[in-house]
């Protein structure tokens, strides 16, 4: 009498097998890309980026940037209407904004640091013109949708503190207006 043993282990061909390479085609619809770009000395860097997002037909959002800048104007959010002009070299701290193609030109908002080591910022008015090579990490999108979000709180205010907050926990998507 011979005995067959149940074989052990997986069976022949069911390894995990290499899944194939994702494949971008040209209809990717919301394709994020992350592009770094720099912006030659003496160039405004809001042109460079407008006509960058023209060029690719794209949008983009700035999300960090490196260099120094000459010569700026910016506005200041803490008091309306206060628009300040800075002479000479500026190290950029901070550089953030976004453009969708076909907008008004992009709102940049920039933080500054002087020779002396003073911080400045706010809503960039003027050109940003580079005071040598200024190098920007963006991020480009294509097929950006609009869309605007109803306010939760928006008529609320008013019944929940004469109410002691009851309606806080009552949210309802359908009671949107």
């Amino acid at each position: 009498m011979s005995t067959m043993s149940k074989p052990r282990g997986r069976p022949l061909g069911s390894k995990n097998k290499p899944k194939p390479a994702s494949v971008r085609s040209p209809d990717t619809h919301n394709l994020i890309e992350s592009h770094m770009i720099e912006i030659t000395s003496g160039t405004d860097i809001i042109d460079n980026l407008v006509q960058f997002a023209r060029r690719k037909k794209r949008g983009f959002c700035v999300l960090s940037a490196i260099g120094s800048i000459r010569n700026v104007t910016l506005q200041q959010s803490l008091i309306p209407d206060t628009i300040m002009t800075l002479e000479g070299q500026l190290q950029i701290l901070s550089l953030k904004g976004s453009f969708l193609p076909g907008a008004t030109p992009p709102t940049l908002s920039v933080y500054l640091a002087g020779a002396k080591g003073q911080v400045v910022g706010g809503k960039a008015v003027g050109p940003l013109v580079a005071s040598g090579r200024v190098f920007i990490v963006l991020a480009a999108f294509s097929n950006a949708a609009f869309d605007r979000l109803p306010s939760v709180l928006e008529g609320n205010e008013e019944a929940s503190s004469s109410d002691d907050h009851q309606h806080h926990n009552n949210f309802c998507p359908s009671n949107l207006p």
